[in-house]
């Protein structure tokens, strides 16, 4: 169910926000809601930002050989 709010805007904002939603063929309120809605939205982490997350998580969590960088392709062709 909807729940309505009351907000305050300069008359210049609401002047934009008129001719905006006019443009669009909008309500100035389904415009407020689509602003909220995409500011909500970026609030989310990505996919991408989930799965850097929990790689960089597991950095430094597994020992390695020290010289692991500089032989790399050697501990490669072992397997």
């Amino acid at each position: 169910m909807p729940k309505r709010t009351e907000i305050e805007l300069s008359s210049a904002q609401w002047q934009k926000l008129n001719q905006l939603a006019r443009r669009r063929n909008k309500s100035v309120a389904q415009l407020i809601a689509d602003a909220i809605d995409q500011l909500l939205q970026s609030e989310q982490p990505s996919d991408w930002e989930e799965r850097k997350r929990r790689a960089l998580s597991a950095v430094g969590r597994f020992p390695a050989d020290p010289d692991l960088a500089e032989r790399h392709d050697e501990y490669l062709a072992e397997e």
